[in-house]
C-alpha cells in the first residue's frame, strides 16, 4: 500500500479503475485491486467514473493550449503538476459524465471581463464578436500589444456510432493588436481535422477566453471564462 503525499483533488475515498482510496489519520493511501476485481456497476460508481474520466480529458485539453497552461502554471502550487492543478480546479465544477452545466473555468478566477460575446459557428471557422474592451479591464495597450482568443471546446451526442461519445477541440486566433476602445471580432479558422470534429457531433459547447500578449508574445492577462 502506498501513501499519496500531494493531494490533487482533496480528500478521496473510494475507487477509480483499478486503485482504491483510503483515509487515515488525515493521510490518503492508494492500493491496487485484486485481479478478480468488478468495477462497481450501480449508478453512483457510474457516475463517479464518469465525472473522473471527463475531468482528465478536459484538463488535458486546457493544459495541451499553450496561452492556458501558461497562465496555471504561474498559480498553481509549488510541487504540483499544472495538469494536476487544472484538474482540481475544473473537478468539482463538473456535475457528472457529459454533464459540464456549470461554468468550466479554462482561465482561473478572477480575469478581466468581456462584454456581450456573440460567438459563430461554421464548418470552416468560428467567430467570436465582443464589444470594445474599455479601461476597466486594467489592459496597458502599450504593454500589452496584442489581444488573442482561446478556447475548449466539449462535443457530444456523435451523429456516427462509431465514434467516441465525446471530444474535446482547442482552438485559437490570431493575435489581433490592441485597441481598448474599438469593438473585436476574432476568427479561429478550421482545419480539415477539426472542421470534420466540429460536424460530426450534434452538440457542442464552447468555453472561452481572451488572453493579452506583450511584443515578445508572453501572456500578461487574461479574461474570465466565457460560454458560448
Amino acid at each position: 500500500m502506498a501513501k499519496i503525499n500531494k493531494q490533487i483533488l482533496g480528500k478521496v475515498r473510494g475507487s477509480l479503475g483499478d486503485i482504491t482510496f483510503r483515509q487515515r489519520n488525515g493521510k490518503t493511501f492508494l492500493s491496487t485491486r485484486p485481479g478478480s476485481f468488478t468495477p462497481g456497476a450501480d449508478e453512483k460508481s457510474v457516475a463517479r467514473r464518469g465525472k473522473f474520466s471527463l475531468s482528465i480529458k478536459l484538463a488535458s485539453s486546457i493544459n495541451s493550449v499553450p496561452e492556458l497552461r501558461s497562465i496555471w502554471d504561474k498559480i498553481k502550487t509549488t510541487g504540483t503538476l499544472t495538469f494536476n492543478h487544472i484538474m482540481r480546479t475544473n473537478y468539482k465544477i463538473i456535475g457528472s459524465e457529459n454533464d459540464l452545466s456549470g461554468l468550466v473555468k479554462i482561465t482561473p478566477s478572477l480575469g478581466f471581463n468581456v462584454a456581450n460575446p456573440v460567438v459563430t459557428y461554421s464548418p470552416s471557422e468560428v467567430k467570436v464578436n465582443l464589444d470594445a474592451p474599455g479601461t476597466a479591464t486594467g489592459i496597458d495597450a502599450l504593454q500589452e500589444t496584442s489581444l488573442k482568443l482561446v478556447a475548449v471546446i466539449y462535443l457530444n451526442n456523435p451523429s456516427d456510432v462509431t465514434l467516441s461519445k465525446d471530444a474535446f477541440l482547442t482552438l485559437s486566433s490570431q493575435a489581433i493588436a490592441t485597441d481598448l476602445a474599438a469593438a473585436i471580432e476574432f476568427t479561429s479558422i478550421l482545419t480539415d481535422e477539426k472542421s470534420q470534429m466540429l460536424t460530426a457531433y450534434q452538440n457542442h459547447k464552447g468555453f472561452f477566453a481572451v488572453v493579452t500578449l506583450d511584443a515578445a508574445g508572453n501572456v500578461v492577462h487574461y479574461s474570465n471564462t466565457f460560454i458560448g
